[in-house]
Formats: structure tokens, C-alpha cells, sequence
């Protein structure tokens, strides 16, 4: 199986899967690890639990789908052509019993590729054609058959079909903004042109794919297409261009350890220092061959043997170049490709001629001219050169290609690996996939913790603020009982004693008495700002009153209380709070703000409880200010434990705090 064979396959695949198994997503990964799970078994393992699978179906058509599926597993995993179209026969059957058409439509697309991997090309244009009129309506399955069909007739030597094929097909990815699969189509096309001896023109859609395949950062297709152009070069004795894109090619190819790019790169390295440094070439060819006969690739090793040949018969080693003559032709013979014979048949031809054999000689030379004229004649030229005008007319109208190289279409890899690699492969995918969901679950079990530790210190702050203002509050408490039952107590016993002296009209004692009644009222207005008897007894909002209105008639600051909206109603700990608030930024301008005026508004609407505390005062400087003051700090904490937010304003004009409360927020503790 070449390249160009797993570049669709594996996108029809996809295209089958996405088809067959997509109605939710743990369907997909419960086929994924079960898939995975393959790719330990022996053949005979994996026969046994298909039969198994099979008997549990209820349903011809999912019998149909499994059997497609088996048969594609066969051919990719196991390698198994044999396999593969037992399992493809069955799918086939179940497709037909059950009314089944598009899965029968697949089938056949699946047969061409096995017909045209045993060499049975014919067959397999017959089924391919099945499967484009199917899906004649579908241009992406219509292409991708279709491009089976190109590679066919390519390696039939039939050029003019396979280009036709090809730029029909470059005409449908144009139109579907398909920039991958552009490439990948003007490549082939450049190699056809290649074939032909007309350079220039592949050079022109080597250069075009390249430059995609650069976008897409594609490193190997890269690879490929400086190895490409630097043939090309090389065919047109152009040794320096040739040279500095091989080693381009060469050059990325090893940055990925990319085997076949290598090999592709060494081999034609070998071929620019042919003339001027024989050696140097030896050491590329050895390379290239030894790196192609262990994957086992055998289309583009066919080339390094014949090229061999062509090293040894210049060397004069008959005995060597007719060895390596021979290995390529048994290969191509094998492989059903006419290309490479053409060379094959010139080099023994002059072979045997040096060595006076002219039987022989002749012999080849009738071959040589045989497949020469049937890879190219003038009618073929002509129909060449035809569509070529034809599709670079229509590609200069639109000038669609560079506009298009964003769109992503994927590549599969260079060629199917041994059955030891692909199990090698499959358990990475498989432990990928794990750690992959490994990481995901545990990322979330992550996330779930750390919102924990979030929300559990969360509520360590919450509780520690109520603590502290609990603690705060019972020391109010206590400083304003002592105030009130000691200090206004002994304040009393002595305005009574000099009030019994002011018989003596003592003007002393008077002002004495007037002295102590001032004290008396400070310390009783230092007890109830402590824990004020109206907030015990009322509502936030008459306690705010209460507190404005005391503070207007001691100060000769105007003190203005505003109520707006709803009547508000929050717990007893959450009044506390806002009441100590106001306290705070009330007394802040009193003390510091040297106002005239200060305004204290409470309004309420839909849950949303919003507080006001504005003066005309001086203002502060904010940066210095906020964070340095004891007072201020518990304001913030305070709304901090109401889950509030907090706005200020404050310049010469005067300042403005803005505390939004929501009330759904308020814990009735």
C-alpha cells in the first residue's frame, strides 16, 4: 500500500465513521477504546470477537456498518487483504438485503482500493465509477474516489486520463476552499508532467503545492516538494538548482526523521553528484536503499534500483548494474508499473550492445521503444496541452488558490507500517487518549477543589468577621453600660450636691452645674453612638433617622436624612453593619470634611438596597487615605461581609460614598 492509498483511505474512513458512528459522544469513545482495543489481538482474536459482535446485532444494516469496519480494521491494522474482503464481501451482503445503498456505495470504493492495491486495475475503475455516479451529488466523496481514479490511470501510463482526472478534481477542492487537497492535486499533477518531460509545467504546480504545504506547515510535503522540483531541475541538466533543493529536501526530511522523505532526498542528491562526484553519489544511493528495502516501500525502491543500474553500467560494472536492472524490473513487474521499465529496458539495451550482444541489445531496445511510445504520443501531447490551457484559464479568472490556503484538510501518514508498528502506534494512541482524559478528569476534580478551598475560606472570613464584630459589639456594649451606670451616675450625685449649694448663689457653682450637664450630655451621647437604643428598638431606617437628627440638633453641620423605594427589611446583624457604616463616614465628615452640609440617603428597589453618604466638604486624596485608618478599614470589612460594593468619589467639591447592598445576599442569621 503506497502513500497516495492511505491519504484517502483514511480520509474515507473519517468520512464512514462520522457517517456511521456519531450520535453522541460517548458512542464515539466507547468505539474508540473498543478499536483500541484491537490492536493487541491476533487475527485470529480479532476474527472470533467480530463473530461474536456480529451474533449481537439486531439489525442487517449494523451488521453492514461492522463488517465495513472490520474490513477496513483488517486491511490497516492486520495488513490483511485476504481478511479484508472476506469482511468486505459480508458488509457488501448485509448492505444489498437491507435496502442498505449508501453503505453499498462504500463498499465498492473499498473494493477499488483493494483491487488496485493487487494490481487489478481494471476491476477497480469499474467499482470506483460505482461509487462517483453514488455519490455524483456529493463532490468531497466524488473526489476522493476520483482521485484513486487519477493514480490509477498513472500507473497504467495513461496520462491523458489521469490528468484529465486530476485537474476535474482540482476544479472541486477549488470550489470547496480545500487548500490541503489543492496541494496534494497540483502535486500529482506536477508528477505527470514529469513523466512527460515537460519540466517547466511541473515545476510551475510543484512550486504552487509548496507553497500551501509551507502554510499548512506540512515539513514533510515540503520535503517532498523541494525533492520534486529538484528533479525536475536535474532532468533539465540544471546540477546547482537541482542540488540546493535536494538538500532543502534532505534537510527538513531529517529534522522529523522522516523515512521516506529521507530516502526520497538521499536518492536524489545521488543523482546531482552522478557526473561530478561519483563516490558522494554511491553513498547517497546505499543510503536511500538501505532505508526503502526496511519499510519496504517498494514503488519509490523500484527508482533507487534502477538508478543503481544506471550508476554501475557508466561505472562499467555490467555484472552489478544488470544485477540491480533486474531487481527493479522483477519489482515493477510486481507492482504493475510502466514508468520505471522504460529506464530499465534502455540500460540493459546499452549494456548489452557494449558487451556485443546484440540479440539482446536489441531485444530491450524493442521493449524500451514499446513503453517510450506508449507512455507518450503526439495525440496524448495534444490533449495535454489542452487541458492544461483550459484549467489555467479558468484558475487566472478566478485567482482563488491564494486566497484560500487557510483551510485545514488532513493528511495521513506516508505508507501502512509493519503489523509489529502498528501495534505500537495504536497503544500510543491509546495511552494519549488515556492521559488525555486522565488530565481532563483530573483537571476537573482540580477545579472542584480549589473552588472548595475558595468557598470554605470564604466562609472562614465571614465567620471571623462576625466575630470581630460581635466581639465589637458586646465592647461597645459593656463601654456604654459602664458609662451610663458609672460615670452619669457620679456625674448626677454631684449636680445634686452643688445644686443644693446654689442657695448661696454661688456663680461659680453655676457654671460648675452647666459644666457637668455638658458632660453629661457628651458622655450619654458617647453611650448611645455605642450601641444606640433605637436600633435595638427600631428598624435600620427609624434608627438612621433617629441618629441624623440627634446629630443635626449637637452640631451646627446640617445633617439631612433622605428614605427612598421600598420600606427595607434585612436581618438584625446586616443593620448593625450598615448602621456602623453610616456612623463611621457620618462622623469622618464631621470631623475632618469641614462641611456645611452632610446628606445620609437609604433607597430600596427590586432586593437592591443602595446607601448614600454625600458632604461638601474639602474632599481627600483617596491613594493616601483608604486602607490607613482604623475606621476606614472596618468599613471596608464590614462590606466585605456584606458581599457589597463600594464607590468614592472626592475632590474640592466634596465627597460621595456609594455602597450597594444586595439584600438576597443577607443571611437571616
Amino acid at each position: 500500500m503506497d502513500r497516495l492509498y492511505l491519504e484517502v483511505l483514511f480520509f474515507y474512513i473519517t468520512q464512514f465513521m462520522k457517517q456511521t458512528i456519531s450520535k453522541i459522544t460517548i458512542n464515539l469513545l466507547i468505539f474508540l477504546f473498543t478499536s483500541l482495543s484491537f490492536f493487541g489481538q491476533t487475527s485470529q482474536e480479532y476474527q472470533d470477537s467480530i463473530k461474536t459482535e456480529i451474533r449481537n446485532l439486531p439489525s442487517d444494516s449494523l451488521r453492514a456498518k461492522k463488517y465495513y469496519a472490520a474490513s477496513l480494521f483488517a486491511l490497516q491494522r492486520l495488513n490483511d487483504l485476504e481478511l479484508s474482503r472476506l469482511y468486505l464481501d459480508s458488509s457488501m451482503h448485509y448492505s444489498q438485503i437491507s435496502g442498505f445503498t449508501d453503505s453499498e456505495a462504500k463498499c465498492h470504493f473499498l473494493y477499488g482500493l483493494l483491487e488496485r492495491i493487487d494490481g487489478n486495475y481494471d476491476v477497480a475503475l469499474a467499482h470506483l465509477d460505482t461509487n462517483i455516479t453514488y455519490f455524483e451529488n456529493d463532490s468531497t466523496n466524488k473526489a476522493y474516489a476520483m482521485f484513486q481514479v487519477g493514480v490509477i490511470y498513472k500507473l497504467k501510463g495513461d496520462y491523458q486520463n489521469s490528468l484529465e482526472t486530476y485537474y476535474e478534481i482540482l476544479r472541486i477542492f477549488e470550489s470547496k476552499k480545500d487548500s490541503f487537497a489543492m496541494a496534494s492535486t497540483l502535486n500529482s499533477i506536477g508528477n505527470i508532467y514529469g513523466d512527460i518531460d515537460k519540466y517547466d509545467e511541473a515545476i510551475e504546480n510543484y512550486s504552487r503545492a509548496k507553497e500551501i504545504f509551507i502554510i499548512k506547515d506540512k515539513k514533510r510535503d515540503v520535503s517532498n516538494s523541494y525533492q520534486n522540483i529538484g528533479d525536475m531541475y536535474l532532468r533539465k541538466t540544471d546540477t546547482l538548482n537541482a542540488r540546493d533543493n535536494m538538500e532543502r529536501s534532505l534537510a527538513i526530511a531529517q529534522s522529523i526523521n522522516e523515512d521516506y522523505a529521507m530516502a526520497n532526498a538521499s536518492n536524489g542528491l545521488a543523482r546531482t553528484y552522478l557526473n561530478s562526484e561519483p563516490d558522494k553519489a554511491l553513498e547517497y544511493y546505499k543510503e536511500a536503499e538501505s532505508i526503502l528495502e526496511r519499510i519496504e516501500y517498494n514503488s519509490l525502491l523500484v527508482k533507487v534500483y534502477r538508478d543503481l543500474g544506471h550508476y554501475f553500467r557508466d561505472a562499467n560494472d555490467n555484472t552489478k548494474a544488470i544485477l540491480y536492472y533486474n531487481k527493479a524490473l522483477v519489482l515493477a513487474e510486481e507492482l504493475d508499473e510502466l514508468p520505471p521499465k522504460e529506464g530499465i529496458f534502455e540500460g540493459l539495451s546499452s549494456i548489452y550492445e557494449s558487451e556485443n550482444q546484440y540479440k539482446k541489445a536489441f531485444n530491450y531496445q524493442s521493449k524500451y521503444i514499446l513503453v517510450k511510445d506508449s507512455l507518450l504520443n503526439k495525440e496524448n501531447l495534444k490533449s495535454i496541452n489542452l487541458l492544461q490551457t483550459q484549467y489555467e484559464t479558468e484558475r487566472k479568472d478566478k485567482e482563488i488558490i491564494q486566497q484560500q490556503l487557510q483551510i485545514e484538510q488532513t493528511e495521513s501518514e506516508l505508507q501502512e507500517k509493519k503489523t509489529q508498528n502498528n501495534y505500537i502506534i495504536g497503544l500510543a494512541v491509546f495511552l494519549f487518549v488515556a492521559s488525555l482524559l486522565a488530565w481532563f478528569v483530573f483537571q476537573q476534580r482540580q477545579k472542584r477543589k480549589d473552588q472548595e478551598i475558595i468557598t470554605l475560606k470564604r466562609e472562614h472570613q465571614i465567620k471571623t468577621l462576625e466575630s470581630l464584630m460581635e466581639g465589637e459589639e458586646k465592647e461597645r456594649l459593656r463601654i456604654a453600660k459602664e458609662l451610663h451606670d458609672g460615670v452619669n451616675g457620679d456625674l448626677s450625685a454631684i449636680k445634686y450636691k452643688l445644686s443644693s449649694l446654689l442657695e448661696l448663689n454661688n456663680t461659680v457653682i453655676q457654671e460648675a452645674i452647666t459644666m457637668i450637664d455638658n458632660s453629661y450630655d457628651q458622655v450619654r451621647a458617647i453611650s448611645h453612638n455605642l450601641v444606640p437604643p433605637s436600633l435595638i428598638n427600631f428598624s435600620l431606617l427609624e434608627a438612621t433617622q433617629e441618629y441624623c437628627n440627634n446629630l443635626d440638633a449637637i452640631h451646627p453641620i446640617q445633617i439631612f436624612y433622605q428614605q427612598i423605594g421600598e420600606v427595607v427589611s434585612i436581618p438584625k446583624k446586616a443593620e448593625v453593619s450598615i448602621f456602623r457604616i453610616i456612623q463611621e463616614l457620618v462622623n469622618n465628615s464631621i470631623k475632618h470634611a469641614d462641611a456645611s452640609e452632610i446628606t445620609v440617603q437609604i433607597s430600596c428597589r427590586d432586593n437592591m438596597l443602595q446607601l448614600t453618604i454625600e458632604d461638601n466638604g474639602k474632599g481627600f486624596d483617596k491613594g493616601k487615605v483608604m486602607g490607613a485608618g482604623i475606621g476606614l478599614s472596618n468599613v471596608e470589612s464590614r462590606v466585605d461581609y456584606l458581599e457589597a460594593t463600594m464607590d468614592l468619589i472626592s475632590n474640592d467639591q466634596g465627597t460621595s460614598w456609594t455602597i450597594e447592598i444586595d439584600t438576597n445576599k443577607l443571611d437571616d442569621n
